[in-house]
């Protein structure tokens, strides 16, 4: 359950308190700033190595190199915008093509990390004056092959790191604020090739890497260089994989790009060699409201620009930047959400195991939600977040933690008024809508089913994190695979078959948690409370009786209340199990999820603000001869209709067996 005040309780059970919704929209891509991109600058240089960077006081840095003749030119613009002039350029010097090049600035100093034309010798220019003026090349260090990649990072502090790779080694040269650099050190990580690197600082050095793995596979590949913030200094942590091609595919990928805005945002090229090739552009976002720390990667968009060198990408003073040599986009940050509250006419709001889905209809006599004068997030994708509440003694109180996608968006003009209609999806929509693009695949005896089950959610953009899950959910580490074309929602359930848990969305959060028959009771509803309907219900389970066909074990459970009552029986064969425990935790959660999904009946109440599909409740009445029965909530339809003699706030509480 949602955490609600004690005002707000008590006037929930009060038949006279005055109904309070808050809406408010927000234009977020599932928890995150919605960059909205725009070109504002065509040139006509050549294409080629880019790196870009804000400097402290907002002016847009970037560099190029010509990959004809190795020349690297810079540039800074002060004030950048729509209108400013991205042509002019200043030239630094003649350096190798191969590795790329690194720019990062925090504050007054800047840094460019190139390598010099004869492939080995790793360099730093910097610049105290943000970008203005930089000085003289350094040689930070000399490698024992050919460079194949760099990139570098700084923070606040002047804290800073060159990374640069030889083979499938990095390799990092570091400094503590502006003191010396340090000798370069390998990295404690493996892959057989590095063809380019990208980073930049938030808390540690962040590190994006390409090339391939011992395998062949192609692969893109987060991971951290510590300086001291969230990881210890000069330590690498374990690869993240963002994406990945098998051996034989004719893919590979080449990283340009990373920087934080908002949430961490990556940029890289997925080059195709066979019939049809392209070197297209993709957008990798983190999941909403995480850092670098918590490496969790959405499922990678390809993005409208051709180029087998990518895009930079630079964040800084409310606006993103993406850059070529010859093309500029720019996105600022949004607005600040856009409370509807005031506007909101009726609002229905259903939430499920498995589904939720929300209905508003908002006012629009004067025109304020018109296809031209609405907000921007007034669109398919635009985020909703309702709070129901009351007001109370102590104001206007409500229950933060929903959240829904809108999916369609309906202006009706009709003799004396206009409204707007809003349709939206909670979480599982998001995973609805998303199809595998490729092959996912888990090996039997590697990551815990709860570890799966991120995998998957995550790349539709929702986090799970754990409630209250089951241990089967941690020590289960089955063989799973997500087809390619296959929708989230049918990957989730067919993992969660496999536990005795249930997913509960919050937010774009999901919680794992196992709905246990001792769970105690969150809220009680009784006589005391305005109970405007009741009804009890009784029916026969789908199953009665269950067999696990394991991996040489058997197992079964047997429910004979449930099987005189007309259940019947369900079959499972899952090579995972293989130990007779686990197929006897099996056999249990599928007579267990059976009983769940059977009906109990319907309660009907003015709305509990923080009440969440999932939880167990307790409820009194005379009447129907309960006293203290316990249900579990298997689903919510909330309604409210604004003021005057049609005015509604109310709340179907489906009931299932606790």
């Amino acid at each position: 359950m949602r955490g609600i005040t004690a005002t707000l309780d008590a006037a929930r059970r009060s038949p006279s308190a005055k109904p309070y919704l808050h809406v408010q929209l927000h234009d977020h891509d599932v928890g995150s700033l919605r960059l909205r991109w725009r070109r504002v600058h065509t040139g006509i240089e050549p294409d080629g190595p880019c790196a870009a960077a804000v400097a402290g006081d907002g002016a847009l840095l970037r560099v190029r190199i010509d990959p004809s003749t190795g020349a690297l030119t810079r540039q800074r613009i002060a004030s950048p915008g729509p209108d400013s002039d991205f042509s002019a350029w200043t030239a630094v010097a003649t350096v190798a093509v191969g590795p790329r090049i690194g720019l990062a600035a925090s504050g007054t100093r800047a840094i460019i990390a190139s390598v010099r034309a004869d492939g080995r010798r790793v360099e730093v220019r910097e610049s105290t004056d943000g970008g203005a003026t930089f000085g003289a090349s350094s040689v930070l260090a000399v490698a024992s092959g050919t460079v194949t990649a760099v990139a570098c990072s700084m923070g606040p502090d002047g804290t800073a790191a060159v990374v640069y790779a030889v083979g499938g080694t990095v390799y990092a040269v570091r400094r503590f604020g502006t003191a010396r650099w340090r000798s370069a050190g390998a990295w404690s990580r493996s892959l057989a090739t590095v063809n380019a690197l990208a980073a930049t600082f938030s808390a540690d050095h962040n590190v994006l890497i390409s090339g391939t793995n011992a395998a062949g596979d192609a692969g893109v590949w987060s991971t951290i260089y510590g300086a001291g913030g969230a990881y210890p200094p000069g330590r690498w942590r374990p690869l993240v994989e963002v994406v990945s091609a098998a051996s034989g595919t004719r893919t590979t990928y080449r990283v340009s790009g990373t920087v934080l805005a908002d949430a961490p945002q990556s940029v890289f090229v997925e080059s195709y060699a066979g019939g049809g090739a392209y070197d297209r552009v993709h957008l990798a976002p983190g999941v909403g409201r995480t850092a670098y720390t918590d490496q969790l990667w959405r499922d990678p968009r390809p993005w409208r620009h051709e180029s087998p060198h990518g895009l930079a990408i630079a964040a800084g003073n409310g606006a993103a930047w993406l850059a070529s040599p010859n093309a500029v986009w720019h996105a600022p940050y949004p607005a600040p959400a856009a409370d509807l509250t005031d506007d909101v006419l009726e609002a229905t709001v259903i939430e499920g195991l498995h589904r939720g889905r929300m209905r508003l209809l908002l006012r629009n006599d004067d025109g304020r939600y018109g296809a031209a004068d609405a907000p921007a997030a007034l669109a398919a994708g635009g985020e909703l977040r309702p709070a129901p509440g009351y007001v109370t003694s102590a104001g206007e109180e409500r229950s933060e933690g929903r959240a829904f996608w809108i999916t369609a968006v309906r202006r009706r003009y009709e003799p004396g008024g206009s409204t707007v209609e809003v349709e939206a999806v909670d979480g599982w929509g998001l995973l609805d809508a998303w199809t595998a693009p490729r092959q996912f695949v888990w090996a039997a005896g590697g990551i815990s089913a709860a570890r799966v089950l991120t995998g998957v959610m995550q790349s539709a953009g929702i986090r799970l994190v754990g409630g209250h899950p089951s241990t089967e959910s941690d020590t289960l580490r089955p063989a799973f695979t997500v087809r390619a074309g296959e929708r989230g929602t049918t990957a989730v359930r067919r993992l969660l078959d496999m536990l005795p848990d249930e997913v509960a969305m919050r937010d774009h959060v999901a919680y794992l948690f196992e709905p246990r028959a001792d769970d105690a009771p969150v809220a009680v509803f009784g006589d005391d409370d305005p109970l405007l309907r009741l009804s009890v219900e009784s029916g026969a389970p789908a199953a009665g009786w269950a067999r696990i066909f394991g991996a040489g074990v058997l197992a079964e459970a047997v429910d004979e209340l449930a099987l005189t009552e007309g259940g019947g029986a369900e079959i499972v064969v899952d090579e995972n199990i293989a130990a007779q425990a686990r197929a006897d935790v099996r056999a249990d959660a599928v007579l267990r999820r059976s009983k769940l999904a059977l009906a109990r009946g319907e309660l009907v109440v003015r709305p509990h603000p923080g009440l969440e599909v999932g939880d167990a409740i307790a409820v009194t009445s005379k009447r129907a001869s309960l006293d203290a029965a316990r249900f579990r909530v298997s689903g919510l339809h909330t309604r409210y209709v604004r003021g005057g003699r049609r005015a509604v706030y109310e709340q179907r509480i489906a009931l299932s067996d606790v």
